[in-house]
């Protein structure tokens, strides 16, 4: 069971008590994390302004509750929880951050999709941010691993936050979005590597927004004009410990490509057509090759888009992630 710590101080509450709390399990606010973030990156911990601010009306923020201890290293996830008076258990949205598998925390995302994250709370959905070893941490496919550990974490820990994880969706952006498409395609039939026990119960995956993500990683070589293989620095060879060009079995099966099948579930995926980092034609290929297998895919081309575009959170491409999930929901 897990125990919170006291509810922080606050500053007079101008939305309407909402409150954040911070578990005793979790480390000190704002610390560098080893691997992690840059001194310019923005802290792992939502500050107490964004929450009064930017979420609904007495959402409850449970932050750096430990998910996973690995050799000394703890890694964390987040709760946002809407009000939820009845105590009944709620859909789940778990968000993988990006940050091309180097950088990035489970709090930074927030701040660039703050409208997306707000509707989905009032849509009365559980919203959870969970953080993976960076690839200055460990390579493919102890990341994939750890994100698996956390809906695991997740699942047994259902009935203390009051969650479904039998209606849950996994959304993120860049090397989240290449997460939450390797870890959905094969949701259904996950391969041992991205697992830790083989007995551990994850619940029902209902869908899977990706933004922007990368979706084959041998084929995304193909964006740079000279490659030096045997040193090669780029985000994926940091992934994989390895280049692409000289491990493609490697690159392969952490690709999401490599794992859709016909019970792959629905897809939802963004991509901007102006963006030089993470091609278009990633997300094409994704869609098409779900398309191929019948299951239920869209592709949203977001015009003048770059990578990590601020307009990805407008309010007609939230109306879209909003529509998907209601529909997979009435299913349910």
């Amino acid at each position: 069971m897990i125990v919170c710590g006291p509810v922080s101080a606050q500053r007079p509450d101008r939305s309407g008590g909402i409150r954040s709390e911070r578990s005793n399990r979790g480390g000190p606010s704002g610390g560098e994390r080893s691997g992690g973030r840059t001194r310019n990156e923005t802290s792992p911990v939502l500050d107490q302004e964004f929450i009064e601010t930017k979420l609904p009306k007495g959402t409850r923020y449970i932050s750096d509750v430990v998910f996973k201890t690995v050799d000394e290293t703890e890694l964390k996830l987040d709760l946002l929880l809407p009000e939820n008076p009845s105590g009944e258990s709620l859909p789940v949205a778990v968000w993988i951050h990006g940050g091309a598998w180097m950088r990035g925390n489970k709090a930074r995302d927030l701040h660039r999709f703050d409208q997306l994250t707000s509707r989905l709370l009032q849509r009365k959905m559980a919203f959870v941010s969970i953080e993976y070893r960076l690839s200055g941490q460990a390579s493919y496919p102890e990341p994939v691993r750890d994100c698996v550990d956390a809906l695991a974490f997740l699942n047994r820990n259902r009935d203390e936050y009051h969650l479904d994880t039998d209606r849950m969706f996994l959304m993120g952006t860049s090397a989240g979005g290449h997460l939450v498409s390797l870890i959905g395609s094969a949701f259904n039939d996950l391969p041992a590597e991205f697992v830790s026990d083989p007995q551990q119960s994850l619940g029902t995956l209902l869908g899977v927004v990706d933004f922007y993500g990368p979706a084959d990683l041998v084929f995304l070589q193909g964006k740079r004009d000279e490659i030096d293989y045997e040193n090669d620095a780029s985000p994926e060879a940091r992934f994989l410990g390895h280049s692409p060009l000289t491990r493609p079995d490697l690159a392969r099966a952490a690709s999401p490509t490599n794992y859709v099948s016909e019970d792959s579930p629905p897809f939802l995926i963004f991509h901007g057509d102006e963006d030089t980092r993470v091609p278009m034609t990633q997300s094409v290929l994704l869609n098409s090759l779900l398309k191929s297998h019948g299951v239920s895919s869209k592709l949203v081309v977001v015009e003048g888009a770059r990578h990590g575009d601020q307009k990805f959170d407008d309010e007609v491409y939230n109306n879209d992630v909003l529509e998907f999930v209601d529909s997979l929901l009435k299913r349910r």
